[in-house]
């Protein structure tokens, strides 16, 4: 019986972009599950330093042939929120500018510290050299927890998408 190989596992399929190239190691498994000798595939990296999708290409040697290919994500690096100051039934949020593979903002706020659906309200900052926005038409005199997460607009498959950050850490505010 001619075993085949047939599985291709990265050590990691999402990156937060710095950079710097982004090389996930790969595990090549034949058809019964053995790992097959790293000497029998070569390992090719296509678009791992930017934030986006990447791809790696295992090429077979020898007595196996093909080539299989995966993706991995790099996505934006993330900031915080360094300011929140209360006003009239809103509240102006302020965020460290990151700008490197970054497209824009989106805050986010909510009368909840777990920002369920029903009490979260999203804003988005389209520009990556804006580092504060207005949130206004609130409830007076209510807490608000903010959050920011950065984003990055980028062409996956032909399609247009946007990859964010993770989430900062909520800070809060309570409207005048």
């Amino acid at each position: 019986d001619v075993l085949c190989p047939n599985t291709v596992e990265l050590s990691h399929t999402t990156f937060v972009y710095d950079g710097k190239v982004k090389s996930p190691s790969v595990t090549v498994k034949d058809s019964a599950g053995h790992v097959l000798d790293a000497g029998s595939y070569t390992v090719s990296y296509s678009g791992n330093k930017n934030v986006g999708q990447a791809s790696v290409t295992v090429t077979f040697l020898g007595n196996y042939e093909g080539s299989i290919t995966k993706t991995f994500t790099i996505v934006p690096k993330g900031t915080s929120i360094s300011k929140l100051t209360a006003g009239k039934k809103g509240f102006l949020a302020k965020w460290k500018k990151q700008s490197a593979q970054t497209s824009g903002y989106e805050i986010q706020y909510s009368t909840s510290s777990k920002f369920t659906k029903k009490t979260t309200g999203t804003t988005t900052v389209k520009k990556s050299g804006t580092t504060s926005s207005k949130v206004n038409k609130l409830k007076a005199k209510k807490k608000y927890y903010v959050r920011v997460r950065t984003f990055k607009t980028v062409k996956i498959g032909g399609k247009t998408t946007k990859l964010y950050s993770g989430w900062s850490k909520a800070k809060s505010v309570r409207t005048k």
